[in-house]
């Protein structure tokens, strides 16, 4: 599901216009990043919990030359679902 379907889905549930309905979506997501830029973790009571990591600096190989390369340390975002939402998907 793209957002733009998500947006139709919440604009037919909440009975609000295209416009309203990508506005709310995209507050959501803003929320959801603020949160992950100000606290490291996002947590969705039934549905699950959005946590910034930290990946250390490695060497990598490249496959097909086999030269090593290092890649940087970076941060990532994992997400881990509910048990709820586990449990509605692998019905």
């Amino acid at each position: 599901m793209r957002r733009e379907q998500l947006s139709n889905t919440v604009g037919a549930a909440l009975n609000l216009s295209k416009a309203k309905a990508d506005e709310t979506v995209m507050a959501i997501l803003d929320g959801i990043r603020e949160g992950l830029i100000e606290d490291g973790e996002v947590v969705l009571r039934g549905f699950g919990t959005f946590k910034v990591r930290s990946k250390a600096e490695r060497i990598a190989r490249n496959p097909k030359t086999g030269v090593p390369a290092i890649v940087c340390a970076r941060k990532v975002v994992s997400f881990k679902s509910s048990k709820l939402l586990h449990g509605t998907v692998n019905v």
